[in-house]
């Protein structure tokens, strides 16, 4: 069953099907053109992965199909005329016009840093928050925004999730196997010292889990870097957990863990931008 919320127009007043929100066809939900306020310019078609929009009579019409929620209709419409279920235009933020200077640009790519020296203090938690809220905006594959985080931190918890790792890289032969050797030590390569360790996890089942994953965490990596936050991809947990070790910390059923970060204040500050290789591009026409 659909409810109407209360903000949408009788039908007798819109345009409006029910439409599918995945392939399976088992969810329904409602997306509504109102009539009165659609001038018919086609944003709406044209902006629409799934083709369920065309204009007939200068007006924007609604075809029966599979939606993916992705929000693209009510947004783009320069009129306010579109409603998708829950998501009404009233409830998305304007975008501003507020573009960055070249130095800002070039300073939030290339002063970014793999910060692996840490200083001894929690990471403030309402900055990781904001940090996280900018991060889901990140692209998912067909919109599936399965991407969720686990936050780890604690000193005895940290230790013992890389202990679990260290045992498991002991075993392996090659580039990596003085990794345990050198955490038995009493080095810590695998975490840095890092007071804090995100992990991102996603529908196991999933086949582009490990993309959305990424690209998730590398919209957090920016995010933290602008507020001052030090990061480095935690490549040693990543790989450990591809390889089914338990880490010792909750994972959801059918979850899997494909991206995360050390996070911490740095506890140096780099004063230049050091070399990178030249792009490599080739176009093919």
């Amino acid at each position: 069953r659909i409810i109407r919320p209360a903000f949408l127009p009788p039908l007798d007043k819109a345009d409006g099907a029910v439409i599918h929100s995945d392939q399976r066809g088992k969810q329904k939900m409602e997306l509504i053109v109102q009539q009165e306020k659609c001038i018919g310019c086609g944003a709406c078609v044209r902006d629409c992965l799934r083709d369920l929009l065309y204009v007939e009579d200068g007006k924007a019409r609604v075809k029966d199909g599979i939606c993916i929620r992705c929000g693209h209709c009510v947004a783009v419409c320069p009129k306010a005329a579109l409603t998708l279920e829950h998501i009404a235009p009233s409830s998305l933020p304007l975008v501003e016009d507020a573009p960055l200077s070249d130095l800002q640009r070039d300073m939030l790519f290339k002063a970014r840093r793999s910060t692996r020296a840490y200083k001894d203090e929690p990471v403030d938690r309402n900055v990781l928050l904001k940090a996280l809220e900018e991060a889901r905006y990140a692209p998912t594959a067909s919109n599936c925004e399965e991407v969720a985080w686990l936050l780890v931190e604690g000193r005895d918890r940290l230790h013992d999730l890389a202990s679990r790792v260290a045992d498991w890289m002991s075993t392996l032969t090659g580039k990596y196997s003085h990794v345990a050797s050198a955490f038995r030590a009493g080095q810590d390569p695998i975490l840095r010292g890092a007071p804090s360790l995100i992990l991102a996890h996603g529908d196991a089942n999933m086949p582009w889990n490990a993309l959305d994953c990424a690209a998730a965490v590398s919209y957090l990596e920016l995010a933290l870097h602008s507020y001052g936050i030090g990061t480095c991809w935690s490549g040693f947990v990543i790989a450990a957990a591809g390889n089914g070790v338990d880490l010792g910390i909750p994972l959801p059923e059918g979850r899997k863990i494909c991206g995360g970060l050390m996070i911490g204040y740095p506890a140096v500050q780099y004063a230049r931008v050091p070399p990178r290789k030249p792009v490599r591009l080739t176009v093919i026409e």
